[in-house]
């Protein structure tokens, strides 16, 4: 399902870039009883392997690696960004967690969410798109197809009142928030600028981003 190449530290970051998208059979079964299984069942019973995620958009089970490098100084960068008024308004800033998207039936897992600390609380290891005020996608040559055209339908499809997507691909790289969801799979409102530049993230979050910090694939650290 995945290739991994021991000892080979430049494979390794290679493999972490590209991603790994597992791809269920049209009838998985359970190895232990034989029983086929939907693919909800084969997404819940999954083992992900160390250092995977595993989300379940479009029919497919996707496996992606973990974020290092580049990627994981956004994420800091945006933690930072919005700390202050997550501790007034007492909301979460977090990553790694299941966001169920009813609309569409799939279990997604953004790079970075917002949520009312109440909803982080209830001990549910998987949280409704309901209860989510931001969703934030950082995106590598992998999952940029899928953070710019198919979450971005789903998310929209699910009422996120806001995404925001980091493209460390688009030319020097871009940030683009998008608001109001319409119902229909598609947002209003969206806002692009380049890396460098401030983009201010509308009503529920209300908090300007700087981006100067952020570094594109294309330039060397």
């Amino acid at each position: 399902m995945y290739e991994e190449k021991p000892g080979k530290e430049a494979d390794m970051v290679d493999l972490a870039e590209r991603g790994t998208a597992l791809v269920t059979t049209e009838f998985p079964y359970s190895l232990d009883t034989g029983a086929v299984m939907t693919l909800r069942e084969a997404w819940e019973q999954l083992e992900t392997p160390p250092g995977y995620r595993a989300e379940m958009l479009r029919g497919e089970i996707i496996l992606s690696p973990t974020p290092i490098d580049k990627h994981n100084r956004i994420f800091g960068s945006l933690v930072t960004r919005l700390a202050a008024k997550a501790e007034a308004e007492d909301w979460s800033v977090t990553n790694t967690q299941t966001i169920s998207l009813p609309a569409t039936d799939e279990e997604a897992v953004p790079d970075l969410i917002v949520i009312p600390q109440e909803a982080m609380d209830s001990g549910e290891w998987r949280k409704s798109a309901e209860e989510v005020l931001l969703i934030c996608e950082i995106t590598s040559p992998s999952t940029r197809t899928r953070d710019r055209e198919y979450k971005l339908k789903s998310y929209a499809l699910a009422g996120i009142p806001l995404y925001l997507i980091v493209d460390l691909y688009d030319h020097e790289g871009t940030v683009t928030v998008y608001s109001e969801p319409d119902g229909e799979g598609a947002y209003i409102e969206h806002q692009t600028v380049g890396f460098g530049r401030s983009i201010t993230l509308p009503d529920p979050i209300g908090v300007e981003i700087d981006t100067s910090r952020f570094v594109p694939k294309s330039r060397k650290d």
